[in-house]
């Protein structure tokens, strides 16, 4: 028989005459656990929602309007964009003032009839996105309803930017009308901000000695550095002559100093630009944020720090613009283009050329830098014709309002004596209105040079 005398084996030894229903405990008196593995039960997670944590009490009927303010003062205390406000408030209006229930009885099958009339009276995805999320934060998270559990966001169209060239880009600017709109595009383009970025920068966001702007809470309350280009400093030194470098870099054009300038006030001034410079394409401030960071990609930088450039939390945002990125031609060709290199094409054959455009020829124009009693500058206008100026006279110009030229053109039987002189090219050409765009154009940008330099001769005398 095996000798027991270790307290250890003899305690063990007890144990197991113990009775079987008895308790199982460890030596030191403490209840037995079995060893808990990984598909041992566990205690089930719950979320309990109770009526005291929500915004507003919706049980109680409270009226409409007091919903609205209620849910509007808690996004302001979360401190939600302002432009989320205004957005999520329209759509909780909308949503009451259709809505004929109880409140407190709001279900997925209302949200869902809901937002199909919406779909039915041509709304567009992305309206009915920031519709539903509205809804959702507004019901299910401040007022914990639980209405819109399982319905999801409708699937966007996705779309390709609008991305302008570098001659086109050059374009946009030397059809500015003003130094400040010509600052807006260039700032536009070289820093690839978004609009209203753009309108709340300040004098003190620029570092010179580093050459960085600051952008201060852009989307996403984020702040964030981008570079500043070399070609910005000019246009910059003449604007500090103005604002002595104090304030916004675009105040307001209302008296009021302490006011940026209206992001719509931007987005009119590339429109105006978009139209005297002829580019066809539907042309936004945000589509020079789209050719900055396009330009950059085929100019072979690296995508990551475009990423921090634009503030673009995940890549694949940034990544679009590898889409409409112009590959080099030295990689891939156009096999259009190989067709020429064919023995036998059609266009080594025919020996065609393409048509090249018509010249006016040399020209002279004039601006008369005093205006008459009505506010017009007389404008001369001269072809010249074998070391002869023939005139082309009766234009004037007007500035029907600030930063707004408008050329009145004569009649043709004016212009007929000389354009009877000129080749049928050339007068075809002076007539076309490509020309007058392009006339109208060189003739606004030197009234507004003479009408930015009255100032100085001024100070001057």
């Amino acid at each position: 028989m095996r000798n027991v005398s270790s307290p250890y084996l003899l305690e063990q030894l007890m144990s197991r005459l113990v009775a079987p229903d008895a308790p199982r405990l460890y030596t030191n008196g403490q209840p037995w656990r079995d060893a808990r593995g990984r598909g041992a039960p566990r205690h089930a997670v719950e979320t309990e929602f109770k009526a005291e944590h929500a915004v507003v009490d919706l049980s109680t009927q409270p009226p409409k309007p007091l919903v609205v303010k209620c849910l509007v003062r808690e996004l302001r205390i979360r401190f939600y964009a302002v432009s989320t406000i205004k957005n999520y408030r329209s759509a909780w209006v909308c949503f009451l003032r259709w809505y004929r229930g109880p409140l407190d009885q709001i279900d997925q099958e209302d949200i869902r009839e809901y937002l199909e009339l919406l779909v039915a009276g041509g709304a567009s995805a992305s309206e009915v996105s920031v519709t539903l999320s509205a809804l959702r934060t507004g019901l299910d998270k401040f007022c914990l309803l639980r209405c819109t559990v399982g319905l999801v966001s409708p699937r966007k169209s996705k779309q390709l930017p609008v991305v302008m060239s570098k001659k086109e880009v050059q374009r946009m600017m030397e059809a500015a009308r003003t130094l400040r709109d010509k600052l807006l595009l260039t700032v536009l383009y070289a820093t690839g901000l978004r609009v209203a970025e753009v309108a709340r920068l300040q004098w003190s966001d620029f570092d010179f000695d580093r050459q960085q702007i600051r952008v201060q809470l852009g989307k996403g309350k984020k702040d964030r550095y981008v570079m500043l280009a070399d070609d910005l400093l000019p246009l910059m030194r003449q604007l500090w002559r103005h604002t002595k470098g104090v304030g916004y870099l675009f105040p307001s054009e209302g008296r009021r100093v302490d006011r940026h300038l209206s992001p719509r006030t931007i987005q009119r001034a590339v429109k105006q630009a978009r139209i005297l410079s002829g580019i066809g394409k539907a042309v936004t401030p945000h589509s020079f944020r789209h050719s900055f960071a396009t330009h950059l990609i085929e100019s072979g930088t690296d995508i990551r720090f475009i990423q921090k450039l634009l503030g673009h939390t995940n890549l694949e945002t940034t990544s679009l613009y590898t889409k409409v990125a112009r590959m080099k031609a030295t990689a891939v060709a156009s096999p259009l283009d190989r067709l020429r290199d064919e023995p036998g094409s059609s266009s080594e054959s025919s020996g065609r050329q393409p048509k090249p455009r018509p010249s006016v020829g040399r020209m002279r124009l004039e601006v008369d830098p005093n205006p008459d009693s009505n506010g017009a500058y007389a404008v001369t206008l001269g072809v010249w014709k074998d070391g002869q100026l023939l005139p082309l006279p009766g234009m004037r110009a007007t500035m029907p309002r600030q930063d707004w030229v408008s050329l009145q053109i004569p009649l043709q039987d004016i212009w007929e004596p000389t354009l009877r002189c000129l080749p049928t090219a050339q007068r075809e050409r002076l007539e076309s209105p490509e020309f007058f765009s392009q006339l109208q154009r060189e003739v606004a940008k030197r009234i507004l040079r003479i009408r930015d330099a009255e100032p100085f001769q001024a100070l001057k005398t």
